[in-house]
């Protein structure tokens, strides 16, 4: 018997529009409205609203026994908030069962855990107070954009409150420890690290369709028996919730896959925990340390957001303006400073991304570094205590 906790995690980046030289100064809109509203719909229809019934209907026909955690960006929620409100209320259904646990990110999927700590706490209290006020939770729990983690980041955590942090175990980071447990960074004493099954995690969420793959095609009850033999305290998995139904299609048979596994690991004795429930109950193992930041990416690093020119540049900018914009003590203005600072916009700027809505990295930085441009135009006009910082 093993316990198995699995998390899924749902972002949608606010895409600019295609915004040239000659809007600076005169178009104080950035965001692509549009387009978001449409990949928020299609998503919503091939994803969001599927997963969630089966979600739903798993908790209840197993009594909630079947568990799990889901991380809802501020941006994604907000979104929905404007454009497709049943989408709210789905969730809401999902957090209604009480077996749905609403782990806290920043809430524009920031990169501000390195960048501005005191940004970071700013955005994590505000990702707090949304997911209270929609869904009257407080989750003990944290998950970073991308799985961003280090021993800085864990120490930041533990100062915020959080009795967890989620992490992908990276063999680089594990250093020889196995990921099913649980352990804690060097000189933080109250917030317990959480790794993700990095093998059986992209089993699910990328191998399962690959035709190359040597266990293609891949059975839900094997995938059951391999939870079912692991070693350890507790199996994490951990993906993006758009692996059900967006990333693999219905016609994958993904929604009935999932039925099928997670019935068949509850009838093999297993446990399904929430991330909360983790840190509650087990006990780490030892410490782990993690000196250079790690995340869940392909290289399991930072190089997609900050591996060439154009992102770090793009990523300084923004930051160098946190003073002045902070100083204006508008709310708008900060608002738009901090959709800016979504992480998308930096991955968009690296040269081999398929998810990108730009013609190229060099159009997604260009256009990203008009409308920083155009900001800081609208906090120096708006603000003349900005403006002399």
């Amino acid at each position: 018997m093993s316990n198995i906790s699995l998390t899924f995690v749902a972002h949608q980046p606010n895409r600019l529009i295609h915004y040239d030289f000659f809007k600076i100064g005169e178009h104080a809109f950035y965001e692509d409205d549009d387009l978001n509203a449409r990949v928020l719909s299609t998503v919503a229809e091939r994803c969001y609203f599927p997963a969630n019934r089966l979600m739903k209907q798993l908790i209840e026909m197993t009594e909630g026994k079947f568990r799990f955690g889901l991380a809802l960006s501020g941006v994604i929620l907000e979104q929905a908030l404007y454009h497709r409100p049943d989408l709210i209320a789905s969730f809401k259904e999902l957090a209604e069962t009480g077996c749905v646990d609403f782990l806290i990110m920043p809430y524009y999927n920031s990169l501000a855990s390195v960048y501005s700590p005191q940004e970071f706490a700013e955005q994590i209290e505000e990702h707090r107070v949304l997911i209270k006020k929609l869904f009257h939770q407080e989750s003990d729990v944290l998950m970073n954009t991308g799985m961003l983690y280090s021993n800085a980041i864990a120490a930041q955590a533990e100062t915020l409150g959080f009795k967890g942090i989620m992490a992908d175990g990276n063999p680089a980071m594990l250093k020889g420890f196995q990921s099913n447990e649980v352990f804690l960074a060097p000189w933080v004493y109250t917030t317990t690290t959480i790794f993700r099954n990095r093998e059986l995690s992209n089993d699910l969420a990328v191998m399962r369709t690959n035709p190359e793959w040597p266990e293609y095609p891949l059975s839900p009850t094997t995938f059951a028996d391999w939870l079912t033999h692991q070693q350890g305290s507790v199996t994490t998995l951990s993906m993006d919730y758009e692996t059900l139904g967006e990333r693999q299609s219905d016609a994958t048979g993904v929604f009935e896959f999932w039925r099928t596994m997670i019935i068949s690991c509850l009838d093999a004795g297993n446990r399904f925990m929430t991330p909360s429930e983790v840190v509650r109950e087990i006990k780490p193992l030892s410490v782990c340390e993690c000196t250079q930041e790690m995340t869940c990416s392909t290289f399991g690093t930072m190089s997609h957001w900050n591996g060439n020119v154009m992102q770090d540049e793009a990523i300084r900018k923004i930051y160098r303006l946190e003073k002045p914009v902070k100083a204006a003590n508008d709310e708008d203005l900060t608002h738009v400073w901090r959709k800016l600072q979504s992480a998308d916009h930096f991955h968009y700027m690296e040269k081999e991304n398929s998810f990108t809505p730009y013609a190229s990295a060099f159009d997604a930085y260009i256009y990203y570094m008009n409308a920083l441009a155009d900001l800081q135009i609208r906090v120096k006009r708006e603000s003349p205590k900005a403006a002399a910082i």
